[in-house]
């Protein structure tokens, strides 16, 4: 747990607490991604920064639209997890489950697709996650026999890289990068988000909801250890059956003396008798 004093805007948490500044947050979508904001709002307030612990665990969300009614969806990533199993990054995954939660807010119950708004998944990371250099990758669904064709199904998702040095991206965007890497004021716009950034940490109501949130993760990572605890200790009882079956197997016990003391039921022996070529004696 990082201490409240030594927050920075690479803490989700604080990042989205900044975000909640519309100024700040119309002016940052704008220069990321190179567009013109007339208008921003925040839809879902009560969800703008959401806390509690839910099927997929802990999410905090900075969600926003303009005045077409697009909608954006900020997040500030530092770590770049991998999976254990492949070894490949975990956030494009990630980037599906957003979109389908951001859908399900979108879309009304008995409502036509076509009322879906377009949206931006933006992720702000503090590496390169595909290790190419560049400040900005955006993607959007195309054909992949026809490169210019484009599903257009206004779903888009922005990594923003705070590492980069490749492309096109306005002053004002570096210099919020280089902030987010070191905290260094260089412009107006950055001095005001590290004035948001002071007052926020000096703010006692923000305090109690970051202790809260990290509490929430805490009870989150005890209960998935738990869980994994009893999870190996039930598949070290059942191995262990297991052993004790096929040794009675071989040792030619009955069904009824196996069933007693293996625990296993009627099914399950026979199967392990079967994959090892043994005979069960009823």
């Amino acid at each position: 747990m990082t201490k409240f004093e030594d927050l920075t805007i690479q803490n989700n948490f604080l990042f989205q607490q900044v975000m909640r500044n519309p100024r700040i947050c119309k002016r940052l979508i704008e220069e990321l991604l190179n567009i013109k904001i007339a208008e921003l709002s925040y839809p879902y307030a009560e969800k703008t920064i959401q806390t509690g612990v839910d099927n997929r665990g802990i999410r905090l969300d900075i969600i926003v639209a303009d005045e077409n009614r697009t909608h954006y969806n900020l997040e500030m990533q530092v770590k770049n997890n991998k999976s254990a199993e492949t070894g490949e990054p975990l956030l494009p995954k990630r980037t599906r489950y957003y979109q389908a939660s951001l859908d399900m807010d979108l879309l009304g119950k008995g409502q036509n697709f076509d009322k879906l708004n377009d949206t931006y998944i933006i992720f702000i990371c503090a590496f390169d996650l595909f290790n190419e250099g560049r400040y900005v990758y955006t993607f959007k669904n195309k054909c992949l026999e026809s490169p210019n064709l484009a599903m257009g199904n206004g779903a888009t998702v922005v990594f923003v890289n705070s590492l980069g040095s490749k492309g096109d991206i306005s002053p004002m965007a570096k210099n919020f990068l280089a902030y987010v890497n070191n905290q260094t004021v260089s412009d107006g716009f950055t001095e005001e988000v590290d004035a948001a950034v002071t007052a926020l940490k000096r703010d006692s109501e923000t305090r109690r909801q970051y202790m809260l949130l990290e509490m929430a993760l805490h009870d989150e990572r005890m209960e998935g250890r738990r869980e994994g605890r009893m999870e190996g200790r039930s598949e070290e009882r059942a191995a262990r059956n297991r052993d004790i079956a096929l040794d009675m197997l071989k040792d030619q016990y009955t069904l009824a003396q196996i069933l007693k003391l293996s625990r296993l039921s009627k099914e399950e022996i026979y199967a392990l008798a079967q994959a090892n070529n043994l005979q069960v004696i009823e």
